[in-house]
């Protein structure tokens, strides 16, 4: 993959790692760097406010990986690049939070020190062990393994390294994402099961594996995670960034694929089986939402995070900095084991200024346009339609229409769909279809103009959209059963406005809350 970056753009960033080597006559230089970058950053018009981003330097890839919830704080780990020796190695950074919105970064949650089997460090997940130590599982990039390190610290700042490492290694297998093999060591998953008494370990890639383990010293290989008759979608697809819990009662598989994205299964886990009852997706072709991470708070919850793939067009302009963190999303299921995903409760501490309306009246093919307007904003309203024609949200609209992002609910195609081929005015914009590196997505073309997710209202019931727009992000919760996450990126300064559309039906809003977001990145 190709870094975007300068070393005059890094210094800020290279400081961090190699400030202990640092001269003190050299520290003013670098200062006024780092000052420099920040500077740089904070001047680009498409840099979320409110998201959790990159504290530094262009972070490719950037996924989000061992989240925890300990001793009343939110830990997060993320994939960033450090220099180190002349070259760029994979390392987490670790941010802290009380609050799921305001972060504070703490020493690198996992790092490579002279003597250690893996090179750089690979997604994994969190997990408590037997006797209640926090523990991640992780892959060893490099070292075609996957390890496990450990922390007695309260405040998660100190890991170790597991003296039994590697725990899973698979010798003379280059490309654990296209072998043929039993199994591979890649990304991993890990738990302990107190009515087994024994830990568990999903080793992904192709041939996606479960093993079992006494003392996470030796590992029974199981068998295939996934059964005979619930393969993958698509023969291009792979098993990344696994996560696996416990759900209202059921079993979470939380992966993605790397050229589809967010996908998950729902199943039951039992005597070393996992049974498959249902599939969904949380990337569709022209999506950005990748790697998700989850963790359960002491409230219950399931919150999830996911890497927000950033497309910016060739030719922007580079402001020293990328990788972008989703908003935190709330899974749970209702009474019919229907996955929910809404945004956590908490991000009403961060709404400001609002602005109301009520009873608004759209005629058929026509819009209007709200009185609130900006580029940082949560808009939640409740709209009632036809069921034969389109009808929805506009954001980021300039005053020409030239530049405009649509948001639409399709009753006939039951679904709903971001198209952003007027986000940009140089468009027509199109993006990959496919998600990250691999084949394009089965049946679709090489690019896209929109994504689409299936959604289906029910009779009688009134679409309830909550809209997050963040500068170049968009995340759309629908009625509490969807979520669909898209960049853009709007060039024209004036394209702040929203506006209600439809498109052959009568569309009314009983009630619109639009809210300007107060910024939470303090870097």
């Amino acid at each position: 993959m190709k870094f975007l970056v300068t070393l005059t753009l890094l210094l800020g960033f290279v400081c961090f790692s190699c400030a202990q080597d640092t001269d003190k006559k050299d520290i003013p230089a670098l200062i006024n760097n780092t000052r420099e970058l920040r500077t740089l950053m904070q001047s680009d018009p498409h840099r979320p406010i409110y998201h959790f981003v990159a504290p530094e330097g262009h972070a490719m890839p950037f996924d989000p990986n061992g989240a925890i919830y300990w001793k009343g704080k939110y830990h997060l780990g993320y994939i960033y690049q450090k220099l180190r020796n002349g070259k760029y190695e994979h390392v987490w950074g670790h941010a802290v939070s009380t609050d799921l919105l305001h972060w504070s970064l703490y020493p690198d949650m996992l790092d490579i020190k002279n003597g250690d089997l893996e090179k750089g460090i690979f997604s994994g997940g969190t997990f408590l062990s037997k006797e209640g130590i926090p523990h991640i599982m992780y892959h060893g990039e490099g070292a075609n393994a996957n390890m496990v390190a450990y922390s007695n610290d309260d405040d998660l700042k100190v890991w170790k390294k597991f003296e039994g490492n590697p725990v899973l290694k698979t010798p003379d297998i280059k490309d654990p994402l296209n072998n043929k093999a039993e199994y591979s060591a890649w990304d991993p998953e890990g738990w302990y099961d107190t009515k087994a008494g024994s830990y568990y370990q999903i080793s992904g890639g192709k041939n996606p594996a479960l093993f079992r383990s006494k003392d996470m010293y030796t590992w029974q290989h199981l068998g295939r995670l996934l059964d005979g008759n619930k393969k993958f979608l698509y023969d291009s697809e792979d098993l990344s960034c696994p996560d696996f819990f416990s759900i209202g009662g059921k079993s979470m598989l939380l992966f993605i694929s790397h050229n589809i994205g967010a996908q998950y299964f729902i199943g039951n886990f039992a005597n070393d089986h996992y049974t498959i009852e249902q599939h969904g997706r949380m990337n569709w072709p022209g999506g950005t939402f990748f790697a998700p991470e989850q963790l359960k708070d002491d409230n219950g919850r399931n919150i999830i995070w996911g890497w927000v793939l950033e497309r910016k067009p060739a030719g922007f302009k580079d402001y020293g900095w990328s990788g972008i963190m989703s908003m935190p999303r709330v899974l749970s299921l209702d009474k019919n084991n229907i996955l929910q995903i809404n945004p956590p409760a908490e991000i009403s501490a961060i709404r400001t200024s609002e602005a109301k309306e009520e009873n608004i009246v759209v005629s058929p093919d026509s819009e209007k346009t709200l009185k609130a307007s900006g580029t940082s904003l949560e808009i939640k309203l409740e709209l009632e339609g036809g069921n034969r024609s389109a009808y929805g949200v506009k954001v980021f609209c300039s005053p020409d229409g030239r530049e405009e992002t649509v948001i639409s609910y399709d009753p006939i195609k039951k679904d709903i769909t971001i198209n952003f081929i007027k986000s940009s005015v140089n468009g027509p914009v199109m993006m990959p279809a496919n998600a990250m590196f691999g084949k394009p997505v089965d049946g679709f073309p090489e690019k896209v103009s929109e994504q689409s997710a299936p959604f289906e209202l029910k009779p009688g019931e009134k679409l309830l959209l909550d809209i997050f727009i963040d500068r170049s992000v968009i995340e759309v919760f629908a009625n509490g059963r969807q979520c669909i996450t898209q960049v853009v990126y709007p060039e024209l300064a004036e394209s702040t406005g929203i506006q209600i559309f439809s498109k052959g039906e009568k569309v009314s809003a009983k009630k619109v809350q639009v809210w300007k977001m107060a910024q939470t990145n303090s870097y």
